[in-house]
């Protein structure tokens, strides 16, 4: 699943420059997904994102005032569900049941 991230381009900037990762969400609720000391969220709350944009959601969050880190949060949610769908698009997630457009 985070190997699903390579040579994708970046889900919330579009850049395509090699440096693309499944970044884990850091938001306001990421404990509640499994985030602690020395523990990441279920693998399934990641972005395909580009170095500058994992920077700016993982290192800035914590330098935000608290209505900006609940726009942060609220943005890395919904490239965690952009990343989502590319994954079910291009096959790596399958959901039985579900039809093809």
């Amino acid at each position: 699943m985070l190997a699903a991230a390579k040579a994708q381009s970046c889900v919330n900037c579009g850049v395509s420059d090699g440096t693309v990762v499944a970044a884990h969400y850091t938001g306001l609720r990421s404990s509640l997904l499994g985030k602690g000391t020395g523990h990441k969220p279920h693998d399934l709350c990641v972005a395909d994102l580009c170095r500058k944009c994992h920077y700016k959601f993982d290192v800035e969050f914590d330098a935000s005032t608290f209505e900006k880190k609940i726009d942060k949060s609220e943005q890395f949610l919904f490239n965690v569900i952009k990343t989502l769908i590319r994954r079910i698009d291009q096959g790596v997630i399958k959901i039985e049941g579900m039809k093809d457009e």
